[in-house]
């Protein structure tokens, strides 16, 4: 006779017996979580579970919910073939069906349609060496289905929130917030969209969420026409939708006008404020079509305009990072060739061509940077001298700025997850470029809270972590070969209002510049 126990059923039942010892032919078979284990000897493994004689006699234990060591433990890999990519509906439809043909393509590989949603692939001898499901959803079904071990990996328009984290994490899957378990796949931005007859060109942000929760309705009321907004919504569960109220309604307060008219797809939005001269949406950067895109005033005087580079430099306060998690347990050979791929320039290439914005490193000449010291000017921080002003102009004017922008976790000097990666692939640039006679400035800034002199220094003190970091993943020779110096100029040039979370994390940055003979 033998039982089949789920991860719960078992473990709460035969707590007493967890201290057996092993035998040296047994296996183990130990809760994610570490608590509990239970050894045996395995009769069988299916792929999804054991059945093992212990001292319970013969019980069957789902493989997601135990780890299992010893000698005769199975290769997982070499049975688990079919995994879920899970990915929000705009990265599920286009994005991801891009991304596993450009890697299957790299890997030799076949493909082969396998019933709704799957693709099976195939290794050059026409075996099956993989089943892939690309999952399209919301966002809290992708982290819902590394929660119960159904994804292998999930990409997401948005962070994973700390309900998310602690749910993978008390599943035994570890913390998909560790730089371990996840990294930045490429930037999106939200962008306020209207027709481009619209003589509107620019927003507050408090005027955006009062135009999307039906406190103002006329444009009249924001420098336009006399004429009621049209407003086009997308469907209040997308990610477009949570985003816009994580980051606009929460500071301008309200929810989403019961009086829009719904659009049903992404694409859609562009569509309709194309064909109406009044009307107005927001959407991803990637689904901006022939629409206009409105640039956003802060209240302290900073105008943002949505660009690939803002946006790529998260300098644009609705810019969004698309962020590829997965968990901590074995998983196909393919799903982590998947995964390493992801992480490679490479996949930056279907990520363009799919509209989004990739991480590629650019440089701009800083002619083409007009905001960069409209900004300093227009800002109303008084602690902003004339001096401060002259000594950034006096050393970017003639430099290029590199796309590469480094942030930290919020009130240290510790460099977050997107940067950890970027330093690696900002010293790959480097070392493809001839620098000789050239400097490379890491530059340091911060927000106006605080002491301006303190904010100086913090800001050095950034910049150096930049450089510590490079110094500990660069080659020797590479580094020796080049001119870098660290400068911090603290509060002198900010590109959002600090005022709001958002902002601070703009302003808190590090930035690359190069400059010298040509």
């Amino acid at each position: 006779m033998q039982a089949h126990f789920s991860k719960t059923v078992l473990f709460s039942a035969v707590a007493s017996l967890m201290v057996a010892t092993a035998s040296a032919s047994d296996i183990t078979l130990s809760s994610n979580d570490g608590i509990f284990s239970l050894s045996g000897e395995l009769i069988e493994f299916d792929g999804s579970s054991y059945l093992l004689k212990s001292a319970l006699g013969q019980v069957r234990i789902e493989a997601t919910a135990v780890v299992c060591s010893g000698d005769d433990c199975p290769d997982l890999s070499a049975f688990n073939r079919n995994f879920m990519v899970a990915g929000v509906h705009p990265l599920g439809k286009k994005l991801l069906p891009m991304l596993l043909e450009d890697f299957v393509t790299g890997a030799g590989l076949q493909t082969a349609a396998e019933g709704a949603g799957s693709v099976a692939l195939h290794d050059t001898a026409g075996e099956v060496s993989a089943v892939v499901t690309l999952g399209s959803g919301e966002a809290s079904d992708g982290f819902a289905a590394l929660a119960d071990g159904t994804a292998a990996l999930t990409v997401s328009m948005r962070q994973a929130s700390g309900q998310e984290v602690s749910m993978i994490d008390d599943a035994g899957f570890g913390n998909i917030s560790s730089v371990e378990q996840h990294f930045v796949l490429a930037m999106d931005g939200l962008v306020i969209l209207v027709s481009p007859d619209n003589p509107v060109n620019s927003l507050t942000i408090e005027q955006v969420g009062n135009v999307f929760s039906g406190k103002i309705t006329n444009w009249s009321e924001v420098g336009g026409p006399d004429a009621a907004i049209s407003v086009y919504l997308q469907s209040e569960s997308t990610s477009d939708s949570e985003f816009f109220r994580s980051e606009v309604l929460a500071q301008t307060g309200g929810d989403l006008t019961r009086s829009a008219s719904v659009v049903y797809n992404n694409g859609g939005i562009s569509e309709k404020v194309v064909g109406d001269v009044f009307g107005i949406g927001f959407s991803s950067f990637a689904n901006k079509g022939a629409a206009k895109m409105v640039s956003l005033e802060g209240g302290c005087g900073v105008l943002s305009i949505p660009t690939e580079l803002s946006i790529k430099t998260e300098e644009y306060p609705l810019s969004r990072r698309l962020s590829v998690y997965y968990p901590d347990r074995v998983l196909p050979d393919i799903a982590n060739d998947l995964i390493a791929y992801l992480g490679t320039d490479a996949a930056q290439i279907p990520v363009a061509q799919a509209g989004y914005v990739s991480l590629n490193v650019e440089q701009k000449a800083v002619n083409d940077l007009g905001l960069r010291f409209a900004n300093a000017i227009l800002s109303d921080n008084d602690e902003i001298s004339r001096a401060d002003l002259a000594k950034m102009a006096k050393l970017l004017v003639g430099a290029n700025r590199i796309s590469t922008t480094f942030r930290f976790i919020e009130g240290t000097s510790t460099l977050d997850s997107r940067a950890k990666r970027d330093v690696e692939r900002l010293i790959g640039w480097l070392s493809g470029q001839n620098l000789t006679n050239k400097e490379i400035y890491l530059v340091g800034f911060t927000d106006n809270n605080g002491k301006s002199n303190v904010n100086m220094a913090l800001a050095e003190q950034r910049a150096q972590q930049v450089l510590d970091e490079m110094t500990a993943n660069a080659p020797t020779e590479l580094l020796d070969g080049l001119n870098i110096k660290i400068v911090g100029l603290g509060e002198v040039s900010p590109m959002a209002c600090s005022a709001a979370p958002s902002g601070r994390f703009v302003n808190r940055r590090v930035e690359v510049w190069i400059s010298g003979e040509n």
